[in-house]
């Protein structure tokens, strides 16, 4: 059984970088209105989140009508929580910790850190 765990998280770890990788490529393009420019997949990304969050208009081709996108309440919390640094739970790792033990080892290290640098 702490096989099956260790490649669950192997290949989640695998994915991630992946994912990293993808999102670094200079590919994506992104238009203000008045001028286009290329950019990463990850600033597109962010792009996209932050005008869901805050809502947009959006003329229709066909009437000339505008369509309004009210701010979306679920690209809110995506927002807040990479803004705040809210922990994310994840799939366990084989020392099961919880997330309130990850967020102590995280700052005690900090600590320990700052200690060590005065």
């Amino acid at each position: 059984m702490a096989k099956k765990k260790s490649s669950r998280a192997k290949a989640s770890r695998l994915v991630s970088k992946y994912l990293t990788d993808m999102a670094s490529k200079e590919d994506a393009c992104i238009d203000d209105g008045e001028e286009s420019r290329m950019c990463t997949r990850a600033e597109k990304l962010a792009e996209i989140i932050w005008k869901n969050t805050l809502g947009f208009k959006v003329e229709n081709v066909k009437d000339g009508t505008e369509i309004e996108h009210l701010p979306n309440l679920s690209y809110m919390k995506v927002l807040l929580e990479r803004i705040e640094g809210k922990v994310q739970d994840v799939a366990s790792d084989k020392t099961k910790k919880t997330v309130a033990d990850r967020i102590s080892e995280t700052t005690k290290t900090k600590i320990n850190e700052i200690a060590d640098e005065s």
